[in-house]
This record gives C-alpha cells, sequence and structure tokens, in this order.
C-alpha cells in the first residue's frame, strides 16, 4: 500500500515535469513573436516619421491625415505686383464703356497693401440719342449727354480680411483673397456745355470704393475679379455721376 502511493506520486511529478518542458518552447516562441511584431511596428512608424519633414508647413496635416487651411506657398508682404485688366462700366443708356487698364500693387502687410491704378474708356455709342433726336413728329429734341469718360486713375487702399482655398479633388489647391478697396483719384471726361459748344478735355476729382476677389497660382500669378464704383461731379452742377466698372484681370508678383 506504502509502495502504491510512493509509485503514483512519483508518476504524478514526471507528468508535470513532460508539462513544463512541453510549455516552454511554445511560450519563449510566442514571447519572441511578439516581440519581433513590435519591433517591426516600431521600425514602420520610426521610418514614416524620418519620411516627413518637421518643417514641412503640412507636417501635423500628413501625420495626422488632417488637411486644413494652411499658411499659403507665397507671401504678399514687401511685394509688388502687376495686374492688366480690362472690363466694362455699364450703367449708361447713351454710351457703353469698356476700359483697359493697369493696376499697380505695393502691400505693406499680408493684408494691406497701396493700389495704383489707370485705364482708358473705349467707348460705344447705344444708339440711343440718335434715336430720340430722329424721332418725327411732337417729341422730337436733341440730348445733351455733357460728360464722356475717358480716363479714370486712382489710388488707395486694399484690405484683405479673408482668405481661403479651394481643392480639386483633393490634390490640386489653389488659394484666393477677398478684399475691399477705397481711395481717390482723377478723371478724365470729353465735356460739352452746351448744345452749341465745343467739346473740350475737363479734369475731375473723383473718389472711388470698391471689392474684388484674386485666385492665386503658384508663388507668382493671380486673376482677379473687381468690381470699382465711381463718384465724380457733373457738368455745370448737374448732380453727381456715379459709374460703377467690373472687369478680370491676370497679375504677376515680382
Amino acid at each position: 500500500m506504502k509502495f502504491h502511493t510512493q509509485s503514483s506520486r512519483l508518476i504524478g511529478l514526471l507528468v508535470f515535469a513532460a508539462l513544463l518542458v512541453t510549455l516552454s518552447p511554445a511560450s519563449a516562441q510566442e514571447e519572441g513573436a511578439s516581440e519581433g511584431d513590435s519591433s517591426e511596428a516600431a521600425a514602420t512608424e520610426t521610418s514614416q516619421e524620418e519620411a516627413l519633414d518637421p518643417n514641412d508647413p503640412d507636417y501635423w496635416a500628413k501625420t495626422r491625415d488632417i488637411f486644413t487651411v494652411q499658411k499659403r506657398p507665397f507671401q504678399k508682404q514687401g511685394r509688388f505686383a502687376a495686374t492688366v485688366y480690362t472690363g466694362i462700366i455699364p450703367n449708361n443708356i447713351f454710351e457703353q464703356y469698356f476700359p483697359a487698364g493697369v493696376r499697380l500693387n505695393y502691400y505693406v502687410l499680408e493684408n494691406i497693401g497701396l493700389e495704383l491704378s489707370g485705364s482708358y474708356a473705349f467707348k460705344v455709342d447705344t444708339g440711343l440719342q440718335d434715336t430720340i433726336e430722329e424721332k418725327d413728329g411732337v417729341g422730337a429734341q436733341q440730348v445733351l449727354i455733357g460728360d464722356t469718360q475717358v480716363f479714370h486713375s486712382n489710388f488707395g487702399v486694399v484690405w484683405s480680411p479673408f482668405y481661403g482655398k479651394t481643392a480639386f479633388y483633393n490634390t490640386v489647391l489653389n488659394y484666393f483673397d477677398l478684399y475691399l478697396m477705397g481711395g481717390a483719384g482723377l478723371v478724365i471726361t470729353e465735356t460739352q456745355t452746351d448744345f452749341n459748344a465745343e467739346t473740350s478735355a475737363d479734369y475731375k476729382p473723383e473718389g472711388v470704393l470698391g471689392a474684388g476677389l484674386a485666385f492665386y497660382f503658384g508663388e507668382n500669378a493671380s486673376v482677379r475679379a473687381d468690381f470699382r464704383q465711381f463718384v465724380f461731379q457733373k457738368t455745370n452742377g448737374g448732380g453727381v455721376a456715379n459709374p460703377s466698372e467690373v472687369s478680370l484681370g491676370f497679375g504677376w508678383f515680382f
């Protein structure tokens, strides 16, 4: 009986030792595999971090896969820009004007700039004056237009309170500004003070208010859409003229 009990204990010890020997290599393999996976993941993360430049403006966007409005790839502050443009001044029933001109800008700050502009207005007669003057019978009368616009020149301040960007399929980014403009200048008109008077050049002060939208491409090119509201005194104190100009231009930063 005593021999049987000792034999049972001996058999139990041998079985327990065999289990330990069997499980130990498997545990070592699992630990080695987990350590290998961790080291590979760490190496992958390290290589990705090394591939990204911390000085890149889009560093955090690339790291987090979140793309938001970033600083533009170029700056306006301290730079000059020249814009050639053409447009239309439509609010005259007797004459339509098609201005062509140049705008010169210097940006004191990123959102504040100075602007000097000048444009020549090409005139197209609408035919209404001839229709009125050639009317037969009662009611026929002459029309005195008074001022015909020839040239506008202005100096003012441009303020850009907002800027943003547009994306095309999340690949091509274009930046834009919304801006306001205010200033004063000189308008040259061809003036006829009376039906029998000769036409002469007249120089008048004028004020100007405006707004615009500019899209920027790369570090130098831009496309601008502008609205300008001019105000100047009509001939012989006959009220105030307020021609409105809508234009589209191409600009270049230096």
